[in-house]
C-alpha cells in the first residue's frame, strides 16, 4: 500500500484480482474443513413427555388464598426436589449414561451435564413438558420415561409429606396457643378474684349500693332523732312523776287521778289490752327485729308486771302501810332504757353503714384504674383467643387436606403425551454449521489478502511514482502482449 494514495473501487477490484489466489486457496481449504466438521458432528435426539395438571375441586375447598400456590411455582418446587443428585445418580447408574464422561471427570460435572440435558418448561396454564436430550434416541426415550415416572411419584410423595408436615407444625403451634390461652384465662380470673367488687362491670351496682346505704343512713338518723325526742319527753315526764305510791292514796297507777276513778286494776287492764292490740298490728306490718315491735313487746311486758303487782296489793289491803315504787315511773324508766339500748345499737349500725359507704366509694373510685388494667388483660386474651381460633381452623383444614392427599384426591398429574422414540435429530443443524464455516472462511481469506496488499508498497503506475516519490514522470514503457520472434514476449 502506497502512503498518501487514494484508492478507488477499481483499485480495490484490481488488488483483489492480483491477490485472487490468496483468497481462493484459503477459502477452499477452510470451506473443506467446515464441511468435514459439520458432517462429523453427532446428532442429538430429544424425547419429550407432555403432562397435564388436574386440579381436584375437593382439595380446593379446604385451601385458603394464602395456601393456594400457582401451578408454575409448584412445578418448579417439585422439579427441584426431583432433580436431586441422589436421584440423578441412580438414573445414571441404572441406564449407564455418560460412560466416557464419568471416566474423565468427577460425578458433580456429570450431574451438571445431565441437568443441562433435561428440559422442563410450561406450555400452558396447566400443562408442561419434560424431556431429555441424548445422542442415542433409545437412551433419550428411556431417560425421559424414567424422569416422567420419577416426577409423578415425587409429586404424590411431596404432596403427602407437605400435608403431614403442615399438620404436625400446626399441632405444635396449636398446643402452644392453647397453653398461652389457658395462662391468660388463669391470669384474668385471678385478677377478677383479687379485685372483686372493683371491676368496671360492678360499677353500677357499687353506685347503687352507695345510694342505698346513704338512704339507710338517713333513715337511721331520722329514727335516732325521733328516739332522742322521745327520750327527752320521757325524761320530762319522769321528773314530774312521784317517786313512790301510797297504798291508800288516790293516785292511780300509770296516770293521774280522775273523777270517779279510784285506780282499780281494771284501768291497767285496759292499757294492757291496748298494748297487746298494738303489738299484734305491728307484727303484721313489721319484722320481729324492728325497733317499734321490740318497744311494743317491752310495753306489754311492763304492763303485765304492773298487773301482777296490783293483784298482789289487793290481796294484802289490810297489811300495814308500806311505800313502794310508782309503776308509772318504772314504765317511763323502762322505756328510757329501751331507747338507750336502741340508740347504742343504731350508733353501731351507723358506723357500719358509714364504713360500707366508704368501702363502696373506694370501689367506685378504683373502677377507672381497674378498667384500664382489665382492658389490657382482655386485649391480650382476645389476641391470644383469635390466634388460637385461627390456628384451630387452619389445623382442621390441614387435617382435611392431609386426608385428601392420602386418599389421592388432590391435584394429580396426567400424562397426555408419553415420551416417544425421536425419529429425527433435535440438534445440531449441519447446514447451519457449514454456512457458518463458509462465512468464516470467506472472512479469513479476504482479511489475509487485505493484509498482504497492505504490506505491499510496489509502484505500478506513474501516479504511484508521483504520489510516492513526488517526482515528475517523463516517460512510461507500455506492456507488450504480442509475440516476438523466438517465441518470447
Amino acid at each position: 500500500m502506497i502512503p498518501g494514495k487514494s484508492y478507488t473501487p477499481n483499485d480495490v477490484i484490481a488488488a483483489a484480482w492480483r491477490r485472487r489466489w490468496w483468497i481462493v486457496v484459503p477459502f477452499a481449504a477452510l470451506a473443506t474443513v467446515a464441511l468435514g466438521y459439520a458432517m462429523s458432528v453427532s446428532y442429538n435426539y430429544r424425547s419429550i413427555a407432555t403432562i397435564q395438571v388436574l386440579p381436584d375441586s375437593a382439595s380446593a375447598l379446604v385451601r385458603d388464598g394464602a395456601q393456594q400456590q400457582s401451578v408454575g411455582d409448584r412445578l418448579s418446587s417439585i422439579g427441584q426436589e426431583t432433580l436431586t443428585r441422589t436421584r440423578l445418580e441412580r438414573i445414571i447408574s441404572d441406564l449407564d449414561l455418560y460412560a466416557g464422561l464419568r471416566q474423565s471427570t468427577v460425578m458433580e460435572n456429570v450431574i451438571a451435564r445431565m441437568r443441562s440435558d433435561i428440559t422442563f418448561q410450561m406450555t400452558d396454564r396447566d400443562m408442561f413438558q419434560l424431556g431429555y436430550t441424548a445422542r442415542d434416541p433409545q437412551v433419550a426415550l428411556a431417560t425421559a420415561t424414567r424422569l416422567t415416572a420419577l416426577f409423578l411419584d415425587e409429586n404424590a410423595r411431596s404432596r403427602r409429606e407437605r400435608a403431614d408436615a403442615e399438620t404436625t407444625f400446626l399441632d405444635t403451634q396449636l398446643e402452644e396457643a392453647r397453653t398461652k390461652l389457658e395462662a391468660q384465662e388463669r391470669k384474668l380470673e385471678a385478677y377478677r378474684l383479687q379485685h372483686s367488687g372493683e371491676l368496671p362491670s360492678q360499677l353500677q351496682s357499687n353506685v347503687q349500693e352507695v345510694n342505698n346505704n346513704q338512704m339507710r343512713l338517713r333513715a337511721l338518723q331520722d329514727l335516732q332523732g325521733r328516739d332522742n325526742d322521745q327520750k327527752v319527753f320521757l325524761q320530762r315526764q319522769l321528773e314530774f312523776s312521784p317517786a313512790t305510791d301510797n297504798p291508800g292514796g288516790a293516785a292511780s297507777v300509770g296516770r293521774p287521778a280522775a273523777a270517779g276513778n279510784s285506780g282499780a286494776p281494771g284501768d291497767d287492764g285496759d292499757d294492757l289490752a291496748g298494748a297487746k292490740a298494738n303489738l299484734r298490728a305491728l307484727e303484721l306490718r313489721l319484722t320481729p327485729e324492728h325497733p317499734d315491735v321490740q318497744r311494743a313487746k317491752q310495753r306489754v311486758a311492763t304492763l303485765l308486771q304492773l298487773a301482777a303487782a296490783d293483784r298482789g296489793v289487793a290481796g294484802t289491803a289490810g297489811s300495814p302501810a308500806t311505800n313502794r315504787r310508782n309503776p308509772r315511773t318504772m314504765d317511763i324508766q323502762n322505756q328510757i332504757d329501751v331507747l338507750d339500748r336502741q340508740t347504742a345499737s343504731r350508733a353501731v349500725e351507723e358506723r357500719q353503714l358509714r364504713a360500707r359507704i366508704d368501702e363502696y366509694n373506694r370501689r367506685v373510685d378504683a373502677a377507672p384504674l381497674r378498667e384500664s388494667e382489665i382492658t389490657s388483660l382482655n386485649r391480650d386474651y382476645d389476641d391470644t383467643k383469635r390466634m388460637y381460633s385461627s390456628l384451630l381452623q387452619r389445623r382442621q383444614d390441614a387435617g382435611m387436606r392431609a386426608s385428601l392427599e392420602r386418599k389421592d384426591v388432590g391435584d394429580r398429574f396426567q400424562v397426555l403425551d408419553p415420551a416417544r422414540l425421536p425419529e429425527k435429530p433435535f440438534s445440531p443443524s449441519r447446514r447451519n454449521y457449514f454456512a457458518v464455516g463458509l462465512l468464516a472462511a470467506l472472512v479469513f481469506s479476504l482479511t489475509l489478502a487485505a493484509v498482504i496488499e497492505y504490506r505491499d508498497s510496489s509502484m505500478r503506475t506513474d501516479e504511484d511514482v508521483t504520489v510516492s516519490l513526488r517526482l515528475p514522470v517523463l516517460a512510461t514503457i507500455p506492456v507488450l502482449n504480442r509475440p516476438v520472434s523466438g517465441g518470447t514476449r
